[in-house]
């Protein structure tokens, strides 16, 4: 089932220009950071935290494109009434659309662990530290499928959803700048507990409020609660 799924996901990229398109952005966010942050960093001053933003911006963007792909998909196999199909199948529709949320959650971690190597963006980070900060990053992955399943009929709509739900990408930014309580106003946004270990890295030495692990475990833990509640609101409103 699984190889199955992951097949005809590599078909559709391959088929469908927007899909491909989608599928080799990854590459272009790490072009982009490879050239732009180190050249911005030698041209900002000793204390401005730009190419640690853009370096955070493009580390988060590299799962959340692999959602939008995902969520497009997902759209697309209610179009063309496969999911429809599936509920006289003996495959649980609940079980193919798990199967679709983990795939762009892979996609999303091996891309992240690429950028993040290829762009040196880490050079004192450890192996393990690296992992766990794209862990939680590509958990917005099938977030944001889920998002654009859960409040779209169609593409345009997804469209519109998805670049709505990019505006959340606003408050890890807004992140670097709050370290203290006022932190908590923050945590909504699934991408905030990465952008968070993702400053520990790039702006060590700061007084935080919680360590790294903490900050990848309440990371998990709201990620996966907020995945949960999504899938309920998809399930119900697609009457899977």
């Amino acid at each position: 089932m699984i190889k199955t799924v992951l097949i005809a996901e590599l078909k559709n990229m391959v088929r469908d220009k927007m899909y491909l398109f989608f599928a080799i952005y990854p590459i272009i966010l790490g072009f982009v950071g490879y050239l732009l942050v180190p050249y911005i960093d030698k041209r900002s001053a000793p204390t401005s935290l730009v190419p640690e933003i853009i370096a955070m911006f493009l580390i988060l963007m590299t799962a959340y494109v692999f959602g939008a792909l995902m969520g497009f998909t997902l759209l697309d196999d209610k179009d063309d009434k496969v999911l429809l199909s599936l509920k006289i199948t003996p495959i649980s529709v609940k079980y193919y659309v798990i199967i679709k949320l983990a795939i762009s959650f892979v996609f999303g971690v091996f891309a992240t662990i690429i950028l993040i190597i290829a762009t040196n963006f880490f050079p004192d980070a450890a192996l393990w530290e690296i992992i766990l900060i794209t862990l939680v990053a590509s958990l917005q992955a099938p977030g944001v499928a889920l998002v654009v399943n859960s409040f779209a009929t169609n593409k345009v709509e997804g469209f519109v959803i998805m670049k709505l739900s990019g505006m959340i990408l606003i408050l890890p930014v807004v992140a670097f700048f709050v370290i203290e309580w006022q932190e908590v106003f923050l945590a909504i946004a699934p991408g905030f507990w990465s952008a968070r270990m993702i400053e520990m890295e790039l702006v060590p030495g700061l007084d935080y409020n919680f360590t790294f692990v903490v900050y990848f475990i309440a990371g998990v833990i709201y990620n996966m609660g907020l995945l949960y509640l999504l899938m309920k609101l998809y399930v119900k409103k697609s009457n899977i």
